[in-house]
């Protein structure tokens, strides 16, 4: 690489002599993205933490509540995410993210409204379809705006607005909660009084809006390492196929341990109201804060530790780091649900979603080291669907069957999860050592159209 006059960076001849963004340009850029999925899992979140009164409220089984937090999202996420991958691939990014975020925040307030499981179904379809605009196309335009020598960083901290999103939804839960009271309600200007539940929902939907204007203001940054028209789909399965030792455990392993982490996201909340006997507000501020902190921090180690082995020349950082991750999320999910005391369960928890979150943000950043820019979206998007379907559509309904079958008892819920802890970790964690082993070194290509 080398400096132009104007201060930016050149790129390497795969990227037609472009160059890099300024580096206040590029970080606004990450920064924007990171609000956006800082907004989509807030949105998809919730959900968790009001367990408890929508099941009373809407006369819901568990097993009720894992399909809503379970299939309906994960499914209609998976089918969305490739005609958002292909759109990703050919046109504005930032403004198919603006259309979605507009999508999920408006079915998110509707979700309030729903009067009972039929409806509550469809408005979880619907932030499903909308939060498929983001997830295959965030990587792929940080991907435009860092060198790969660069890329794990932001890449790890943009998935920080994954983790601070869910723990911002349970500290504004459980804020709302605490100024509703004992009136168990609240009026919401041109709607009236409605229980606290449904307030809640309405209230953490609406700053998602405020975002669509500035993404709709953003630059798209420029392409690199291909053609800007996309490649084809046998261009993909060509790639997939040159890569499918390193693909097929990296999207296995992922989606194991994702089973757990939606599990986990889904049902925890509901955990310390039945075992711990805490209240909403107990949740949203205590394990809320725990969430923010162990996955921000998680995160920024993750990302910081792959780029000091990338600087030592190990191409398949993000991969190692991923791995040793997974492995040591394998005791806290063990524990965390067996231990007597809420606030160590708590703090288990947390120290589990800073290491999830430590494997989110490097995995993302791996695949895109195995495809050309011109495939990156539909690979992120085969990524996302596969963890969706396998992870977002498994875990949340597995929990609840297994309570709702298995254990019988709404205390049964600590053993379900540790139950699938058990199944998934030590699984997940072979698969991503093996991953990172045969991914090819840097200086490999699948096709001279790299």
């Amino acid at each position: 690489m080398r400096m132009t006059n104007s201060g930016l960076t050149t790129a390497p001849e795969a990227d037609g002599g472009a160059t890099w963004p300024r580096p206040s340009t590029a970080w606004s850029g990450v920064a924007l993205l990171m609000a956006a999925l800082f907004m989509s899992y807030i949105d998809r979140s919730i959900l968790g933490l009001l367990v408890e009164p929508v099941k009373d409220s809407l006369q819901l089984t568990d097993t009720q509540i894992g399909l809503v937090q379970g299939p309906a999202f994960g499914i209609f996420l998976t089918l969305m995410v490739f005609p958002a991958g292909w759109l990703a691939d050919r046109g504005n990014r930032l403004r198919l993210i603006a259309v979605g975020l507009a999508l999920w925040s408006t079915m998110t307030a509707l979700s309030g409204l729903c009067m009972n499981f039929t409806q509550l179904l469809l408005t979880r379809m619907g932030v499903a379809i909308g939060e498929a605009s983001l997830t295959p196309t965030a990587p792929s335009l940080i991907a435009d705006d860092f060198s790969p020598e660069a890329r794990s960083l932001p890449i790890s901290l943009y998935a920080v607005g994954g983790a601070s999103g869910a723990g911002a939804a349970l500290i504004a839960g459980g804020l709302v909660a605490k100024i509703t009271g004992a009136s168990n309600g609240i009026v919401l200007p041109w709607i009236g009084m409605v229980e606290s539940w449904r307030a809640i929902f309405v209230i953490v939907a609406a700053p998602g809006l405020l975002l669509v204007p500035l993404l709709l203001l953003k630059r798209e940054p420029v392409r690199r390492g291909g053609s800007v028209d996309g490649g084809s789909l046998q261009d993909l399965l060509w790639h997939v196929s040159g890569h499918r030792a390193t693909i097929v455990p990296l999207f296995l392993g992922v989606t194991l341990y994702q089973i757990q982490a939606a599990a986990l996201l889904a049902w925890i909340p509901a955990f310390f109201m039945r075992v711990h006997g805490w209240t909403i507000t107990e949740v949203g501020l205590q394990y809320g804060i725990v969430h923010l902190v162990f996955g921000f921090l998680g995160a920024a180690v993750g990302g910081s530790v792959s780029a000091r082995l990338r600087r030592s020349n190990r191409a398949n950082a993000n991969l190692l780091t991923a791995a040793t991750a997974v492995g040591c999320m394998i005791v806290p999910a063990m524990t965390a649900t067996m231990v007597p005391t809420g606030m160590g369960a708590a703090l288990l928890l947390g120290l589990f979603m800073g290491c999830a979150q430590a494997s989110g943000g490097t995995t993302i950043a791996a695949v895109q080291e195995l495809v050309p820019n011109r495939l990156r979206g539909k690979l992120t998007a085969l990524f996302y669907a596969t963890v969706g379907l396998g992870a977002l559509a498994v875990g949340p309904l597995l929990v609840g069957m297994l309570n709702d079958l298995a254990f019988a008892t709404r205390a049964g819920i600590g053993a379900s999860l540790a139950l699938t802890g058990l199944l998934t970790l030590p699984a997940s964690a072979a698969l991503l050592w093996r991953a990172a082993a045969k991914q090819p070194t840097s200086g490999s290509r699948v096709s001279p159209a790299d």
